[in-house]
This record gives C-alpha cells, sequence and structure tokens, in this order.
C-alpha cells in the first residue's frame, strides 16, 4: 500500500499541480462575521477548488444562508451539543458530514479548514506542491503569528489530506479524542510522511486560546492517544509556566481520566513523542 500511495503522488507530479483535484470541509457555528470572507479566500485560490462544503452546526445567525449565497453546498445538522465542540469528539462528527459528501467525488485532495481562516491565493498551490515533492500524505501551513517546530504539529485549519490514502483509512475522523492527531499518527504507523510548512502561511481571524474545558479534552486526548506520563507532565509544566494553573490542573485531571486508549497507533505513538519531546526542550 505504501508503493501504490507513493506511486500515486508521483503520478500527480508528473501531471503537474494545476490538475490536482479538491475538496474542502469547513464546520461552522454561528460564523456569520467571518464565513464569506473564509469562502471568498478559497474561492479565489490559484488552485480553485472542486467543492466547499460547510457543515452549519445548528447556527443562529443565518450562516448557512451567507455559506450558500457565497458559493459553498450547505448541511444543515441539528445541534447536539450546548458547549463549543473545539477539541471534543463531537466536532469530528460534524466534519464527517461534509466527508460524506467528498467521498463520493474523484478528488486528489481534502482540506479541512475553520470557518475563520483566510488563505493567500497560492496557499494551496504552494503545499500541494511541497506534499508532492516530499511525498507526503497530510500537511498545513502555519497562521501568522504561531511557531511551530514539531511534525505533529500539523494544523487542524488549513489541513491538506491525500484523498487516495485517506479512503484507505476510511475517509473520516474517528469519533474520540484527539482524532486529529491520531490521523497524523495513523500516517506514521503506516510508514507514510507528514510535514508542516512553517514558510506557508495563513491567517485565522481568530486568536487560538485555552480554557479549562479545552484543557480537560486535551488532557483526554494526550491519554487516548498513548502519550507517555512523561510527555504529558511536560505539557502540563509547559502550561504552568505560561501561568495558566487552572488550566494546567484541568489538563492533568484529563489526562488521569478513564478514557480508552487507541491501540491501531499505539506502537507508533510513545517513540514519536518522545521525539517530539526532545525537540520541543530544545525549543523551550
Amino acid at each position: 500500500m505504501l508503493e501504490k500511495v507513493l506511486e500515486t503522488s508521483l503520478h500527480l507530479g508528473m501531471q503537474g499541480v494545476t490538475s490536482i483535484k479538491y475538496g474542502v470541509v469547513i464546520p461552522a457555528r454561528n460564523e456569520a462575521r467571518v464565513i464569506e470572507h473564509t469562502l471568498r479566500s478559497l474561492f479565489r485560490q490559484r488552485l480553485r477548488p472542486r467543492a466547499v462544503v460547510v457543515v452549519d452546526d445548528g447556527s443562529t445567525d443565518g450562516t448557512g444562508l451567507i455559506a450558500e449565497r457565497a458559493g459553498a453546498y450547505v448541511i444543515r445538522v441539528e445541534r447536539r451539543s450546548r458547549v463549543s465542540a473545539t477539541g471534543a469528539p463531537y466536532l469530528a462528527f460534524i466534519i464527517n458530514q461534509g466527508l460524506k459528501v467528498l467521498q463520493g467525488l474523484n478528488l486528489d485532495y481534502v482540506m479541512i479548514s475553520g470557518a475563520e481562516c483566510l488563505y493567500p491565493q497560492s496557499y494551496v498551490h504552494h503545499l500541494v506542491k511541497n506534499m508532492v515533492r516530499d511525498r507526503v500524505v497530510i500537511a498545513s501551513g502555519v497562521a501568522r503569528g504561531e511557531r511551530t517546530y514539531s511534525t505533529l504539529s500539523v494544523r487542524g485549519s488549513g489541513r491538506l489530506i491525500n484523498a487516495s490514502w485517506f479512503r484507505r483509512v476510511g475517509f473520516s475522523y474517528p469519533q474520540y479524542y484527539g482524532f486529529e492527531t491520531w490521523l497524523l499518527l495513523k500516517a506514521l504507523s503506516m510508514g507514510l510522511r507528514v510535514a508542516t510548512y512553517p514558510q506557508i502561511k495563513f491567517y485565522s481571524l481568530r486568536e487560538t486560546t485555552m480554557n479549562p474545558r479545552k484543557a480537560y479534552l486535551y488532557g483526554k486526548a494526550m491519554k487516548a492517544l498513548n502519550y507517555p506520563m512523561l510527555y504529558a507532565l511536560a505539557r502540563i509544566l509547559r502550561t504552568l509556566t505560561a501561568r495558566r494553573v487552572r488550566e494546567a490542573a484541568y489538563m492533568l485531571r484529563g489526562y488521569l481520566a478513564n478514557v480508552r486508549k487507541y491501540r491501531d497507533i499505539e506502537y507508533v505513538a510513545k517513540p514519536t513523542f518522545y521525539t517530539e519531546m526532545l525537540t520541543a526542550i530544545k525549543h523551550f
């Protein structure tokens, strides 16, 4: 299977980047203020997407209508959670509704985006070009103002996934904690490559923040993904040094919770995280 995926990447490279076909999934709830700007930046890409699917998670501000007027295909789902979906397994459910639409299309890549992201016109072109050259199956750029030094720092937004490989692992996220990182580890466990390209930038209209609930879910994700205790403690300590004592406490609480672990990526997870920890220490 490894050879098959690499052959596909090589074939795409020989065809030329301009022939690439990709679709985009955007989960959105009450994003009327920003969704049009995000969609405009996608439809203005040098490589125009074949389809953009907005999954409207019970918005009450007209998000879905604005997205339709901007040219997106909108799926409306009944809201199943009263709290933010960020970091929760529920977000995987929302994204998967959009992926079901794209699965029937003959695509080379799938892109996942937040509703608040702006992409320079050559964002996808540069990302695909690097992925084909490096034979990478999952990659992203970096939001301006954010730093990255880790293999597992591939963003959830602005993420591009090789569709041929994605079909082989189900063309969906597991509806469980740490689902975005699970996909990265799944690729690594199959001998494939993932990458973050810090020179390829996009803009986020919403600052990434941490709160106790997100910290608790992050702790659960670390447990589910087989993070070693030493690595988890290092992440908690880093949160403490940022003077986020309450968040650090909730992160520890989440990590110590009774959480089922992923077994299909277990053997690759621990050595990968120890390598990541050493890299993080160098940049601390």
